[in-house]
């Protein structure tokens, strides 16, 4: 009984000088007002003993479609090459609703935004709200209309993107029949830019008529059940200009399913499946976009600003023509 009683002794004596060695501990890092190892609050780095608070980067878009996706991939992994924080908000496509993100990002107080407006107009008073904040803003992919300030612009130019596409439908087409046009949501940058370039590309091939515009609405079931109408009511129908691959694939697959082969198809953004559509000949052709590429370019811009670089005004990225003569050099990157 006795050694068991000494040995309990001993513990509880040794309990008790570690709390007090801990205490005593813990009162030094207080009064130097340092923290120990290890704590520290979410989104901090160490720096020379200390942990500063990381940078922090608001980056507000759409998340609604694969595009996105893998612009979202480039911003998120850049972010992490270049040690800021990138918090990534899906505003769906919602005008009002990417308007209340930005609220969000002035009261988080985040040190920029990376912007991909939803439309030009309505998100001039969200970039208005955040000039009021003194928060810069880079605008990423779409334009937004004027009367706001933004440090830089930067993605694939949707125009000269759209004007390779519309140009390959063209050539195709030997210049003469006619066409749809699938588009994207009305208003939305995008919609605006690639229906401009199919208009002034058509001024130069007066043989070419557009016979209807129908709005895909993201949806390839649509473009599925619009396209089989649309071969019934023309059927001299010689060509399909859509917004997005993923919807000329769609209408050309309608097109091969009713044994019109003759239907040329063309597409925007260079995917993995219609590079593959492209090679077996599916589709006719389509505008190499670099969604992951947006994304790393609009948090290095941003960090460069941050760091106190003056930037250029627009760092569009290129758009090159893929057709089956050249698909093998491209690899999807959505």
């Amino acid at each position: 009984m006795a050694p068991r009683q000494a040995h309990c002794k001993k513990s509880l004596f040794t309990l008790a000088a570690t709390g007090m060695l801990a205490l005593g501990l813990l009162a030094a890092c207080g009064e130097r007002g340092e923290r120990p190892e290890g704590a520290g609050e979410a989104g901090t780095a160490p720096t020379g003993g200390t942990r500063e608070r990381k940078r922090q980067v608001g980056f507000l878009m759409t998340l609604d479609n694969p595009y996105w996706q893998n612009m979202r991939l480039g911003a998120a992994e850049e972010g992490e090459k270049l040690g800021v924080e990138v918090t990534i908000l899906n505003a769906r496509e919602d005008p009002a609703r990417q308007i209340e993100q930005i609220g969000e990002m002035i009261a988080k107080k985040v040190d920029i935004v990376c912007l991909v407006p939803m439309k030009e107009e309505p998100l001039v008073r969200g970039v208005q709200m955040l000039n009021k904040a003194n928060i810069p803003v880079i605008i990423v992919n779409r334009e937004v209309g004027q009367g706001c300030d933004y440090v830089a612009y930067t993605g694939t130019d949707s125009y000269s993107g759209a004007l390779v596409s519309a140009n390959i439908l063209a050539e195709a087409m030997g210049g003469e029949g006619e066409i749809v046009e699938f588009h994207q949501h009305l208003g939305t940058g995008p919609e605006i830019a690639r229906s401009k370039a199919l208009n002034e590309t058509l001024e130069k091939y007066p043989g070419i008529k557009r016979v209807a515009r129908i709005p895909h609405e993201g949806e390839r079931d649509i473009v599925k059940t619009e396209m089989q109408t649309l071969l019934q009511k023309y059927p001299n129908l010689r060509g399909v200009y859509a917004h997005g691959d993923s919807f000329a694939i769609a209408a050309a697959q309608v097109c091969q399913n009713a044994g019109r082969s003759d239907v040329k198809a063309v597409g925007m953004g260079g995917s993995e499946e219609m590079i593959q559509a492209i090679k077996d000949g599916l589709c006719t052709g389509s505008s190499y976009q670099q969604p992951e590429e947006e994304g790393r370019s609009a948090i290095r811009l941003a960090v460069k600003h941050l760091n106190g670089e003056t930037l250029q005004e627009r760092y569009p990225i290129s758009c090159p023509p893929i057709t089956k003569d050249n698909a093998q050099e491209f690899k999807g990157q959505f």
